[in-house]
């Protein structure tokens, strides 16, 4: 079974990261393995360090 990792980010209403903003989530990938997702999921995440209601996590799926 070969895994697929996204990275996946969006910008939250405020700091408790329940409620995103609508049209601003961001979708990477897929890549083929969790160190380049990693690389660009740090990227991401120093590109937008300063706005403190955006996050960035990485999923992985499985494709048969």
């Amino acid at each position: 079974m070969h895994q697929q990792y996204w990275v996946i980010g969006a910008d939250y209403s405020d700091m408790q990261f329940n409620d995103v903003i609508e049209g601003i989530s961001r979708v990477l990938g897929p890549y083929g393995d969790y160190r380049h997702a990693t690389s660009v999921w740090r990227e991401q995440a120093m590109a937008t360090r300063y706005q403190a209601t955006t996050r960035f996590t990485i999923v992985v799926n499985a494709q048969a």
